[in-house]
């Protein structure tokens, strides 16, 4: 059925002619946005806009509650094929209750469902679930995603037309099928529970022989500690061979410096850093020989504590036990007091 422009517009004006139905008169804003809101969702309903249409008359409903606002949102759900909201939606605006003071439009909008209901009805499709199959009476049985009363289960149930995904499923068996619903079917599915595989049962993790998960070696995680303070280690010693280098070489630099300075009259004696007629150049370097000396300093002594704990770890760190050897078949002679023969092991 198609809303015309003329029927629309008496729709939209009737939201201004009367209060919501069960509230207080409505005030000049509320009634002034609900029209914005009734008409913009008529325009797009025009355009053939329905799902834009339909969030706009439901919020316009959401104000003023009227049986012609329900009407328009029945509509537009009945153009997005959600036959099954659409006849609820009509049946709501059916079973308002009208007073004495109610508009005419209201109860035009009344009659008026209830005659589009009564040809929505017979287009509904229904389904019919069925599950077999060992623990069919304990499976969860999913329509669409949305878990399915098992109540319905084996009743015609209405359902909107399109493709449907209906599933059961059970910790040791599932089933699954897809099926396209026109208007007016009576379909029926019937969900046969097979059992589900290993990688099913047990989250693709498999079992290895003996039925027990496999273990870690003894001592491998004291192992992995051993080797990363060997490398904690080792990078801190390389560090303190670096800026032992470091401090050897800005100390030779420094002496040379003091020596020419003491070629130009201006000796270093014993020179300290914090004296401010210093050269900034001798300052320099002192301050380099403090920094690489520290650093030298902490390179060999955390160095030589890591390599130290790594190699205790190492050598402290429990064995594997050595798999035992199978059993060799052997074969002997053996002669007794009146007999003889031979004996082994296998």
């Amino acid at each position: 059925m198609r809303l015309s422009k003329w029927i629309g517009s008496l729709l939209v004006s009737a939201v201004l002619c009367a209060s919501p139905v069960g509230a207080q008169p409505l005030d000049d804003q509320v009634r002034i946005a609900a029209r914005a809101l009734a008409d913009e969702g008529f325009a797009l309903y025009d355009q053939g806009k329905y799902a834009d249409a339909l969030v706009k008359f439901e919020r316009a409903d959401a104000l003023v509650n009227a049986p012609t606002v329900k009407l328009l949102a029945a509509r537009t759900l009945e153009k997005l094929g959600r036959l099954v909201e659409a006849a609820e939606k009509y049946r709501s605006i059916t079973i308002l209750q009208l007073d004495d003071k109610a508009p005419d439009a209201f109860r035009d909008a009344q009659e008026t469902a209830g005659k589009e209901l009564a040809a929505l009805t017979p287009r509904i499709p229904t389904i019919e679930l069925t599950v077999t199959g060992a623990g069919a009476e304990a499976a969860t049985v999913m329509l669409d995603g949305k878990i399915f009363p098992r109540a319905l289960i084996g009743v015609k149930t209405p359902l909107n037309p399109g493709v449907h995904r209906v599933e059961a499923d059970t910790p040791a068996s599932s089933a699954a099928l897809d099926l396209k619903v026109d208007e007016k079917e009576a379909a029926r599915a019937v969900l046969e529970l097979k059992p589900k595989t290993g990688a099913e049962l047990g989250g693709g993790v498999v079992t290895p022989p003996g039925g027990d998960t496999p273990k870690k070696a003894p001592g491998s995680t004291q192992r992995i500690l051993g080797y990363v303070s060997l490398g904690v280690g080792g990078a801190f010693g390389v560090l303190g061979i670096a800026t032992g280098i470091g401090f050897l070489t800005a100390t030779s630099d420094m002496k040379a410096f003091c020596r020419d300075q003491a070629a130009a009259g201006d000796p270093c004696r014993d020179l300290r850093k914090d004296v401010p007629e210093y050269p900034q150049k001798y300052v320099d370097y002192r301050n380099s020989i403090d920094t690489q000396s520290t650093l030298a300093n902490v390179g060999f002594v955390v160095g030589g504590v890591g390599i130290a704990a790594g190699v205790v770890l190492l050598l402290t760190a429990p064995k594997a036990p050595k798999p035992t050897p199978p059993a060799q078949a052997s074969v002997e002679p053996w002669i007794g007091i009146g007999s003889a023969g031979l004996r082994g092991t296998f």
